[in-house]
């Protein structure tokens, strides 16, 4: 019976050193761990900031994009305008030789012209500057 209380009191004199140890080096890593969470952190928020900054950006570009694109559309549909109001024109001078009757169909601009706040002119005996002055007003200002 001595020999089994000796052998637990070595038992428990050689685990409480190595369990101190243990305690204090887990004290060490769980302050190394709670460094990195506040650094990992500190990166989330800038990353944050980061992608609201890129997302802001990536509106504007989308924005001015969509402006072009039906910009683009809308000054096609007007030339085509500007090249049928021609064609009338000749038919109704007399000139002959081409059918620019058969070619008077309005091409449909989607509403793009209407999406900008733009007047076409379709069907004119004449071409006009007009639809013209408005994209390029609208472009550039007054």
């Amino acid at each position: 019976m001595k020999r089994i209380l000796a052998a637990l009191l070595l038992l428990v004199a050689f685990t409480i050193p190595v369990s101190g140890a243990g305690a204090a080096n887990q004290a060490k890593q769980i302050k190394t761990l709670h460094k990195q969470v506040k650094t990992l952190q500190k990166q989330v928020k800038t990353l944050r900031t980061q992608v609201k900054t890129v997302n802001t950006g990536l509106n504007a570009i989308y924005s001015i994009a969509l402006v072009n694109w039906q910009a683009t559309t809308c000054t096609l549909a007007m030339v085509a305008d500007t090249f049928q109001a021609t064609w009338t024109a000749l038919d109704n001078a007399g000139i002959s030789g081409a059918p620019f009757s058969t070619l008077l169909t309005p091409l449909d601009d989607y509403g793009a012209c209407l999406d900008l706040g733009l007047t076409r002119q379709m069907g004119l005996s004449l071409p006009s500057w007009t639809a013209y002055n408005s994209l390029i007003t609208f472009l550039y200002g007054p």
